[in-house]
């Protein structure tokens, strides 16, 4: 059964919590694929892969290979070493962006072949739902609400990076969540998804109108 994990950011470093989850989820510490935001910026793929595999060096996770993820793969590239592939870290960036790529290598149909432990930060997170529904966040690049099918890992729909003191996004948020419910997650803090089972590290908020 694979585990998923969606995150925000992890601005002081992963939590224990998070890094004692990884080395139970992950089996095999051998081939490391990273997955673009923007898939026509190779140097800014490069710095933020660096960046993460520094925060599993510390907490004792290194990996043998890495492979990034973007417009210099071939499509029978990305199909081989998603074969071969142990962990998948979704980058956070432009969430539209991000999904528009996805969507054009049809990413949502490939990742059904591989049970690879796959995470997700801030965009890349938001892109593992199914019906995602994202609040607009013109900082973001998001002009106005929107609606798309993401890539079929899971039914959360999640607001990364949540600042309850933002009372402007925090209106947009809930005028989101009249369409689905959205979990709003603050920095250092992540969500493990196996199977049925959810299980939510960190502070968070909820918007769901149905709920009284």
């Amino acid at each position: 059964m694979q585990t998923f994990f969606l995150t925000s950011a992890f601005p002081n470093g992963f939590p224990e919590a998070f890094v004692q989850e990884l080395k139970a989820a992950i089996p095999q510490l051998n081939n490391f694929v990273f997955v673009a935001s923007a898939f026509d910026e190779a140097e800014k793929t490069e710095k933020y892969a660096k960046a993460i595999l520094t925060l599993f060096h510390e907490a004792d996770l290194d990996f043998k290979t890495l492979t990034l993820l973007d417009d210099r793969l071939s499509e029978s590239q990305i199909d081989q070493c998603l074969k071969q592939v142990d962990v998948i870290w979704l980058a956070g960036g432009d969430t539209l962006r991000q999904h528009a790529s996805f969507e054009r290598i049809g990413l949502r149909e490939k990742l059904k072949t591989t049970n690879a432990v796959i995470i997700g930060m801030s965009a890349g997170a938001i892109n593992m739902g199914d019906h995602v529904v994202l609040a607009k966040q013109e900082s973001d690049h998001i002009p106005q609400l929107s609606e798309y099918r993401g890539l079929g890992l899971t039914k959360i729909n999640l607001e990364p990076h949540y600042d309850a003191s933002n009372i402007e996004h925090k209106e947009e948020i809930r005028q989101a969540s009249r369409i689905a419910p959205i979990l709003a997650l603050c920095d250092n803090a992540f969500v493990k998804v196996k199977g049925q089972q959810i299980q939510i590290y960190g502070e968070y908020t909820v918007f769901d109108p149905m709920e009284k």
